[in-house]
């Protein structure tokens, strides 16, 4: 009589690389890669971009369009080639109908980041130094 396999055993999946990067301990203390007050960056940015692509990419297969009267138009590359048709040769037109990859994305979004960041940084470390000095 054969024993029926665990759960485990009938699922063997093998992987070429780690699906995360964490440290291990031998002293039962957790490792955390990411918290609310020194979050992941990089791994956010990825995650929306891998999300938006796919959202994309599901848009696309169904046929869904961007409406002239959206408040989404704004964005859409239609909007832009519809106002100056004459500044797109095929191959920008090409270019520009493709859906974007996810490090397309990731790029974009992170240029994002960066501009807030480094405006954020502006707000408290002014680049001219103030007209009234301190003593």
């Amino acid at each position: 009589m054969e024993k029926k396999k665990s759960l485990l055993q009938r699922t063997k999946i093998e992987y070429s690389e780690p699906l995360i990067d964490h440290k291990s301990s031998t002293t039962s203390s957790i490792m955390v890669g990411s918290t609310i007050t020194k979050p992941d960056v990089k791994s956010m940015i990825h995650a929306v971009a891998t999300i938006l692509q796919s959202q994309m990419m599901e848009d696309g297969s169904v046929g869904k369009q961007i409406m002239s009267h959206s408040d989404l138009y704004f964005f859409c590359e239609e909007k832009y080639i519809s106002e100056k048709p004459e500044a797109f040769d095929e191959q920008r037109l090409a270019l520009l109908r493709e859906t974007p990859t996810v490090d397309n994305i990731y790029e974009f979004v992170q240029a994002l980041y960066d501009c807030a960041q480094f405006r954020y940084f502006l707000s408290f470390h002014p680049l001219v130094p103030s007209a009234v000095s301190s003593v």
